[in-house]
Formats: C-alpha cells, sequence, structure tokens
C-alpha cells in the first residue's frame, strides 16, 4: 500500500477473544482496497493499548466475552475515541444488548450466525459508514421500541425515552454526568446527549431548573 493510499484507508481494529476469527476477519478484509486492518486483540487490557497506538477508525468487537468484559469494553472504546465507529459482531441478539449497545453509541450490529456471502458486504459497508443491524438484532429493537411504546402513559411523562426518565431521575438526585454514566453503565457523551435533549422537552435552560420542573409536574416523584 502506497502512502497515499494509506492516508486515504480506514483504519480498522479487530477485537475478540477468538484468535481464528480475528485471523478470519483480517483475511477477509485483506483485498479491499479501503479498509486496512491495523491490529488485532483479544481481551479488554490489549484493546484499550491497541486504541492508544493505532487510533483506528473503526473498531469491529464482540465484546460479550468474559476477556471483553461486556459492556465496558465498549465504555472504554468510546471514551478514549468518542468520534469512532464501533461495529458488535456477536452471537449474542438479547434485546437488552442490542438496544444498549445502540444507546451506547454502536454504529452496526452484525451478527456471526449468517452467511459468508451476506457478511461480507455488510462488514464492508458497516466499516465505511453504513448502519447496518441484522436481521435478528433489528427484531429485538422493534420489539424493544413496541414493549416501550405499549408502556407509554397519557401524561406528559410519554414524551421521554426509558433512558431519558432514568438520567433525569439520577439528575433530580444532584448527580453529576460523570456520576450518571457510571452509574447507567453508558459513556458521558451520551449522558451528555440525553441531558440536552431533557432542557428542551422541559423547556427550561439549565439542570437545576430541570429538577424543579421535573419534581413540580412529578415526572420524578420524591
Amino acid at each position: 500500500m502506497t502512502t497515499s493510499e494509506s492516508r486515504n484507508s480506514i483504519r480498522v481494529l479487530i477485537a475478540d477473544e477468538q484468535q481464528v476469527l480475528r485471523f478470519g476477519l483480517a483475511q477477509l478484509l485483506r483485498d479491499d482496497p479501503v479498509l486496512r486492518v491495523v491490529t488485532e486483540t483479544g481481551d479488554l487490557e490489549g484493546l484499550e493499548r491497541a486504541m492508544r497506538e493505532f487510533h483506528p477508525d473503526v473498531v469491529v468487537v464482540d465484546p460479550y466475552s468474559d476477556a471483553m468484559k461486556g459492556i465496558e469494553a465498549l465504555n472504554r472504546i468510546f471514551s478514549l475515541a468518542s468520534n469512532v465507529r464501533v461495529i458488535i459482531y456477536t452471537s449474542y441478539a438479547e434485546r437488552l444488548q442490542v438496544v444498549t449497545a445502540l444507546e451506547l453509541g454502536v454504529s452496526s450490529y452484525l451478527l456471526k450466525q449468517v452467511s459468508l456471502e451476506s457478511f461480507l458486504p455488510d462488514l464492508q459497508k458497516a466499516c465505511s459508514g453504513t448502519t447496518v443491524i441484522s436481521s435478528d438484532a433489528a427484531s429485538m429493537l422493534v420489539e424493544h421500541i413496541q414493549h416501550n411504546v405499549n408502556r407509554m402513559e397519557t401524561d406528559k411523562n410519554h414524551s421521554f425515552s426509558v433512558r431519558e426518565l432514568q438520567v433525569l431521575e439520577k439528575l433530580v438526585k444532584g448527580m453529576s454526568n460523570r456520576k450518571i454514566a457510571d452509574g447507567l453503565s453508558i459513556c458521558e457523551a451520551t449522558v451528555k446527549f440525553h441531558v440536552h435533549a431533557i432542557l428542551e422537552k422541559l423547556g427550561v435552560r439549565n439542570r437545576t431548573e430541570a429538577a424543579i420542573v421535573a419534581l413540580e409536574r412529578q415526572i420524578i416523584k420524591h
């Protein structure tokens, strides 16, 4: 690869505890003219080191293993590079896992139980910036949305998402963005996004006013 090609390429980091799988993914992407696998790793510590050393544009990761420690891996990635594209490549598609990952900022959710013919194009599109969600994971997302719709009340609470209400409840308690993030196992940038949305929906200027209005309207109860 020439220096010019290297500058224009998309740097990809592969993180999975299975060495054979990491090797296979790297081989699949080897001939891609744009995607360049810069390194691969099998555990959380190696993932953090690789993020600091190689500054990838894309991380392809299966966080759901003892070596990666689940959501902690995603939080580490986003804390080191908030703009990085994270593609989950996993065998697991539980509703909570899918929804939490997307709320954290994961851009694509791919499952390992697919054919090579469909997987490689999806991976290439996801690495290049297109959001791709495998059909099983998408079904879980739709199920989550339908579940929340069914739980909506007719009062003003219905304008807030479940996550926004969780953030608002902790905001009323006077917790900082960092403590809210730790308590909900999400990144601080995601908390800031939800706080901004909450202020807009309440029509207030700051966190103090948001807490007062939330209590007055009984959106959050003591």
